[in-house]
């Protein structure tokens, strides 16, 4: 027997399930800061879901001098909790692409909420960063608690903070985009009942003999 072919929603389905793992090897959130000290080059930080990765040496000074303290202690990457919710989303969702689950119509919403979940926990950490400021720091006369942005531009003295998304979310946002173009497919391509019935009321149509 021939064997029976993908659809696009099967295939659409399963790239998408391949994207939201692949996510977890990049950095979902990149952040660069431009000082008087640093003329020629910026000191990059890069958040994944399981940590942080870049200058360290150089936040560090950063950190003291403005006084936040750049590396708190975060349960969320000592548990792995988000690298497992996004592993257990990418796998329903490739599993979504050969099974038939009546929930997967849901999907394009889940991982949608998933990611504003995301997304408010990572601006409730600033928040928490920007307000828990060092009283002994060097510049603590000159900055007041602030809110840093998820995605924008902070200036603290002459320092200025640059947070913008990385392949992480690219990857995670294509992978929401083709869910829901699936869920569409599938819902254009399902057929319209036809009543079969003649409408009640309607006149009956005599028989020829």
């Amino acid at each position: 027997m021939p064997k029976k072919k993908l659809s696009l929603r099967q295939i659409v389905f399963a790239v998408s399930g391949v994207l939201l793992a692949l996510s977890l090897l990049f950095p979902y959130l990149g952040i660069i800061f431009t000082s008087p000290q640093y003329p020629d080059r910026s000191p990059k930080m890069f958040l994944y879901a399981y940590g942080l990765k870049g200058d360290f040496k150089d936040w560090e000074i950063l950190g003291r001098y403005i006084g936040i303290n750049i590396y708190p202690e975060l349960p969320e990457f000592d548990s792995l909790i988000l690298v497992i919710i996004i592993a257990i989303l990418a796998a329903l969702t490739i599993a979504s692409a050969f099974l038939a689950m009546k929930w997967k119509k849901i999907l394009p919403i889940l991982l949608a909420v998933a990611a504003l979940c995301f997304a408010g926990w990572a601006q409730y950490r600033l928040y928490q960063q920007g307000h828990s400021l060092d009283p002994t720091a060097p510049l603590r006369f000159t900055v007041k608690p602030f809110t840093p942005p998820l995605i924008g531009i902070t200036k603290v003295s002459r320092i200025r903070i640059y947070h913008f998304p990385h392949v992480g979310i690219a990857l995670y946002t294509l992978a929401i985009i083709g869910t829901a173009f699936a869920r569409w497919r599938r819902e254009k391509g399902s057929p319209k009942r036809k009543s079969l019935s003649a409408p009640r009321g309607a006149p009956s149509v005599p028989s020829n003999k």
